[in-house]
């Protein structure tokens, strides 16, 4: 007994100690006086049996209500009364409510989100409350509490006026938003309509049904009065405030900097966000799709905050994906491709079970609308559980916008095993015993830190907030005055938790300066209003809202941490009517004002920046649009990660006519004939379809197109790889082809049979491998159609044709893996990576490290010690360029990336488990990768839903008959009475696109490239030096529409120019900068000369032909390859020495062309053969 005591004194020590420690520290009742509890009871009427929206809490608002200084706090609360919360300093509060009559007129009215508004332009803060969830509509009015004033004691009284007002709105509203819509110089009004009543609302419909029409927003325009009390009038549907939702927050910004507020509405369930652009003549047009490319599920609370200080206003959306893998468990569907079908077909947007993080990348040059970028796996804040109040803000000062998010719902209502209960005991049990059976979670909430790299770090535990709790609104602001943000929470059936935010800044580090702003109007809140805070060459950005996070308004003053900074540059307010004024001078660690009338106005321009590209599509007449057939590879095996059948169109840049001209062929997919673009004279391009497949209705697909001149004649004949996964193993689909020239352009079916016949090839590469004068062929096999992850075998071909036949013979054994399977190949390139004159060989695929292949004159040696074997990756595809001028060949490798729940380290490398479990002649494959358990530990959990495990392979259900013993259950647990000692087994161990520097004597060096090539998986990629200083950048595409659905779309790529920093680094060019906009599923990548200029075309699977011509301050000079050179050395005034390779085919499906282009201050050129002899040397002056 005397131990336990011990330990329990030094176990409550230690808590205490730390607690210490942390940024935050909860105020007790007993100091702050703050009671409320929004304490909600279930009976037999009303429960969430009856309406699942019983649990979605209320909201809380900050505001100094009797204008002393100090900021008072207003608690909504659904069953039990509304209260006002007067502040007394010191974070002591005086319970008001009785005294200030803001009591319920009905204790039965359930209240939601709340509002401190001037709406009468007094002076005085008045209460704006939305109710919700009665049936009766008298229940469900809105209520406006008009400020009086206060008394000798501080406590302002009120009087509710929503119907004198036009207010009394009775249409389910969740929460409210007050801006001014129409600049006319006063607040109107949007309304989140949530009605779930009579509505389902998990099925697709036509979005303006007549069930949908049931919960549908509100817009009303404040129409002036020429008393002191304005009227308002509901104008939704003239103002084109039309679509279905949900509405459960909503965000007002000028989106599209037009100098007039938008809305962007947070929707649950099916229905989609909204985000409707204000189009000036009081009406609104939804723009969702221009901006967005997918969207949370079921949309909860949402924020805006600039996370990477770039002055743009970046969007967060919280949802219920959860943490822990149990949770996960019981939380996930199974796979459900139907689901993107009916997206399509009922035009929906793409709609994913997890937080978002839209990252705003600047202005879309086709739409002139900003364009968003989805990376909240990767900036690591997808995952949060059941989230409401989602709040940006500097909490730790040091000048980056941290993340608080809260978290918590009292019944589980999705939880799958209490979903299999009700659907068994629904006639068997009481409604109380069906309501007991619904499980908890009462969870940790949230705060992340921003580390400045558009990554956040969960610090819950370090400062304090992972406490569990059902917390649904929430608030910041500096309730105590001493320039730091405390924590304010909603509860439900909790006591509401007052967090102090304990930073000290004894020292200097987490200084800080706050603004109030004073509109045109002095007596009108400027919701909207932007203010910028510059210091050097950093910007940050704020906006003031009415309502942010959930149903909950945090105080209005602008804060901006400074850390040790001691001064700033100037500060700028952006107003509603698009005026900018700026202000300097200004002593920090103190709150000033910002009034509009003070300073001269100008209003805003954006500023326009000479782009890197102009995109010529329509120009050259380059227009082209790929078409694929939506093939389920799903349905052969369910647990793979993505399909394997959308990865073209591939490209290939040649002169195919003869003409001295370069043209271009575009692979075809099933069912699609190809595409040859023929070059004019003139620099536009001529267009014509034609077929080189030999399977009735051109079923075959191309995966890789590679133009070379196979019998040495002079002119370029085209090999065809075949591949895709759509057929069954050995088809006769999956048969290569060899089409000859005849020197015109005109093209014959090679009578030969190749030795790789039926295997699913994924490319194609030509090279010299046995220096004997003529090109021979790797083709890369990727995977056993329907046998993910066991792969087909890889060719090595030798060219043994003469003037009078067409011969390959498989040369496979030259490799020194002989007719073992390299893996599943996705790319290849010949290159001479040690500079010995002979062209080696580079492999990447799935599941492997990347293969190096030394050519000892002839024979394929694999090299095992390269210093990057250690680099598992899902590699996509290689790319040569000398990236560090020291006269030998780097190289770019693009690979899936961190933006996915796909995770894998050296340390917690991601596995992937597969065989015949249940010998149904279908391989099973598993994948796993390390996840937090309920301790917070991270173990090696199955990724895939237990709905898609047992389908996959049945016999698990036997061991496990449940979601949440499944959930419970690592891997190795799983598969502990498994026979695997013949199932396949691989792992990997890095995810990031990077960049590989070559060391010489056969050792490499790996680099990860930044953070925004990080964001979804690079296919094509190209170097080329973009701003003329004698390096090479580099130019990336990606994405991938094809992963598992759950997940869904990898869609965050825009394109991406990277520019050389010239210290073995890169730094990403914005959107605006670099005008480079490849947003599809971007594939291809190849360079054309079109004249004597470069272009650069990039393909999208199942979308258009994107074209780009750079816009030089001085053109390049442009060099052709003559034959017999196969390297060469370019010396300039301004870098090193930079080798060059005349290759036939850099990167994923990608052949570009035979000319390349240096800087004008070249010096000379040195041209060598295959023996590493100069055969030519150019001299520039």
């Amino acid at each position: 007994m005397r131990f336990l005591m011990l330990y329990l004194s030094l176990f409550y020590c230690l808590n205490s100690c730390s607690d210490k420690n942390k940024l935050f520290k909860r105020i007790d009742v007993s100091h702050s006086n703050i009671e409320f509890n929004n304490r909600i009871i279930e009976n037999d009427s009303l429960s969430i049996l009856d309406n699942e929206f019983f649990y979605n809490g209320a909201g809380v608002a900050l505001g100094d209500l009797n204008n002393d200084g100090l900021i008072d706090v207003f608690f909504a609360g659904n069953q039990v009364d509304n209260q006002l919360y007067i502040n007394r300093g010191d974070l002591q509060f005086s319970n008001e409510s009785s005294a200030s009559g803001i009591q319920k007129k009905d204790p039965l009215i359930w209240s939601s989100g709340v509002n401190l508004i001037d709406i009468n332009k007094d002076g005085l803060l008045d209460i704006y409350i939305c109710n919700t969830l009665r049936t009766e509509d008298d229940l469900r009015k809105n209520l406006l509490y008009i400020n009086q004033g206060a008394n000798d004691n501080g406590i302002p009284s009120f009087i509710e006026q929503a119907e004198d007002y036009g207010l009394d709105d009775d249409s389910y509203s969740s929460h409210a938003q007050f801006f001014d819509f129409d600049n006319d110089g006063d607040l109107d009004l949007f309304i989140g309509v949530n009605r779930i009543e009579n509505i389902d609302p998990n099925i697709f419909q036509n979005l303006q049904s007549e069930t949908a029409i049931l919960s549908v927003d509100k817009l009303y325009e404040n129409k002036g009065s020429s008393s002191l009390r304005p009227f308002f009038e509901d104008i939704s549907k003239v103002a084109n405030i039309k679509l279905h939702g949900f509405s459960h927050s909503s965000l007002i910004q000028d989106i599209n900097h037009d100098g007039l507020l938008d809305i962007y509405v947070s929707n649950d369930y099916l229905s989609n966000d909204i985000v409707y652009l204000n189009q000036g003549d009081k009406t609104f047009k939804n723009e969702a799709r221009a901006m967005f490319k997918h969207f949370s599920l079921s949309s909860m609370g949402s924020d805006l905050g600039d996370i990477n200080n770039d002055g743009k206003l970046d969007f967060f959306i919280s949802e219920m994906q959860p943490y822990y893998n149990k949770r996960k468990k019981l939380f996930q569907k199974g796979t459900s491709y139907t689901k993107e079908i009916l997206t399509r077909r009922y035009d929906y947007e793409y709609q994913y079970p997890r937080n978002v993080l839209q990252l705003n990348q600047g202005i879309n040059p086709i739409s002139g609308l900003p364009i968003f970028s989805e990376i909240g796996m990767g900036a690591g804040v997808a995952e949060t559980d059941w989230s409401w109040a989602s709040l940006f803000a500097d909490f730790d000062n040091d000048g980056w916008s941290d993340l608080f998010v809260v978290n918590g719902f009292p019944k589980d209502i999705v939880d799958k095993d209490f979903g299999d209960f009700r659907v068994a005991a629904n006639r068997l049990v009481s409604r109380e015993q069906l309501l007991s059976a619904i499980p908890q979670i009462k969870v940790a909430n949230f705060a992340f830190k921003n580390t400045g790299d558009i990554q956040f770090e969960d610090v819950s535990n370090s400062w304090g907030t992972d406490f569990s709790s059902y917390t649904n609104g929430a608030v910041y602001g500096d309730l105590d005055n001493d320039g730091d943000l405390d924590l304010l929470l909603n509860n439900i059936n909790d006591p509401a938790t007052l967090l102090e935010n304990t930073l000290s800044n004894e020292e200097g580090m987490y200084n800080y300066i706050r603004f109030d702003l004073v509109g045109k109007n002095p007596d009108q809140q400027p919701f909207g209003s932007e203010v910028r805070l510059y210091n050097g060459s950093e910007i940050q950005t704020k906006i003031i809202l009415s309502g942010r996070g959930y149903l909950s308004q945090p105080e209005s003053t602008i804060h901006f941490g400074l850390g040790s900074k001691t001064q700033v540059d100037s500060v700028e307010v952006r107003w509603l009517d698009g005026s900018i004024q700026k202000w300097s001078d200004f002593e920090i660690n103190k709150t000033h004002r910002l009034n509009y009338q003070q300073k001269k106005l100008k209003f805003f321009k954006p500023n326009k920046i000479p782009p890197l590209f102009k995109e010529e599509s329509a120009p050259t007449k380059l227009i082209h649009s790929d078409v694929d057939e939506d093939f389920i590879d799903f349905n052969l095996q369910i647990t793979i990660p993505y399909k394997f059948s959308q990865s073209g169109p591939a490209l290939a840049v040649g002169d195919l006519n003869g003409d001295g001209l370069e043209d271009l062929l575009i692979g075809g997919s099933r069912g699609k004939k190809e595409t040859l673009f023929y070059q004019k004279k003139n620099g536009t391009f001529s267009k014509k379809t034609k077929s080189f497949k030999n399977q009735p209705r051109d079923l075959e697909e191309d995966a890789g197109i590679v133009l070379f001149d196979v019998e040495n004649d002079g002119d370029l004949d085209v090999y065809f790889a075949h591949g895709s996964g759509q057929f069954s193993p050995n088809s006769t689909a999956y048969n290569d082809l060899l089409w000859i020239n005849n020197g015109a352009g005109e093209f014959t079916l090679a009578n030969i049979e190749l030795p790789n016949r039926g295997e699913n090839s994924s490319c194609v590469k030509s090279g010299d491998f046995d220096g004997d004068g003529d090109l021979d062929l790797f083709i890369g096999n990727r995977v056993v159609p329907g046998q993910y992850p066991v792969s087909s075998r890889s060719f090595l071909l030798e060219n043994k044709s003469t003037e009078d036949q067409i011969l390959f013979i498989d040369a496979s054994d030259k490799i020194s893996t002989g007719e073992k399977e390299l893996g599943l190949i996705t790319d290849a390139l010949w290159t001479d990576f040690n500079n010995d004159g002979w062209e080696d060989l580079i492999v990447t695929g799935e599941w492997m490290s990347i293969l190096f292949f030394e050519n000892q004159k002839g024979f394929l040696k694999e090299l095992e010690q390269t210093g990057v074997e250690s680099a598992i990756g899902w590699w996509k595809s290689v790319t040569a360029g000398d990236l560090d001028n020291d006269g030998d060949l780097d190289y770019i490798f693009g690979n899936f990336g961190k933006n996915t729940f796909y995770k894998a380290t050296a340390e917690m490398p991601m596995t992937i488990i597969a065989k015949d479990f249940d010998d149904n002649g279908s391989v099973d494959p598993f994948i796993s990768f390390y996840v937090r358990d309920s301790l917070g530990i991270k173990r090696n959990y199955l990724y895939h839903p237990w709905d898609d495990v047992i389908k996959q392979f049945r016999g698990l259900r036997k061991t496990y008959n449940s979601y949440s013993t499944f959930g419970e259950a690592t891997v190795e647990e799983i598969f502990e009475n498994q026979n695997i000692s013949d199932a396949l087994i691989k792992s990997s161990t890095w995810m990031e696109t990077s960049w590989i520097e070559n060391l010489g004597s056969n050792k490499f060096q790996l680099h990860k490239l930044p953070k925004e090539a990080q964001w979804a998986p690079v296919f094509g990629s190209t170097t080329f030096d973009l701003n003329q200083d004698g390096y090479e950048d580099l130019l990336i595409v990606g994405n991938d529409y094809g992963v598992e659905v759950n997940q869904g779309r990898l869609d965050a790529l825009q394109g991406l120019a990277l520019i050389n920093n010239r210290k073995k680094g890169f730094i990403p060019l914005s959107l605006e900068k670099s005008n480079f906009f490849v947003p599809g599923n971007g594939k291809s990548l190849v360079q054309i000369s079109i004249g004597e200029h470069p272009y650069f075309i990039a393909s999208q699977n199942n979308d258009s032909l994107k074209v780009f011509k750079p816009l030089f301050q001085f053109d390049p000079i442009m060099v052709s390859w003559k034959k017999g050179e196969t390297s060469c050395l370019i010396y300039t005034e301004i870098s090193g020495v930079q080798k060059r390779s005349k290759n036939d085919g850099f990167s994923f499906q990608s052949q570009g062309t035979r000319s390349f282009w240096v800087p004008k201050q070249t010096k000379k050129i040195e041209f060598y053969n295959s023996n590493k002899k100069i055969i030519r040397t150019k001299i520039y002056k």
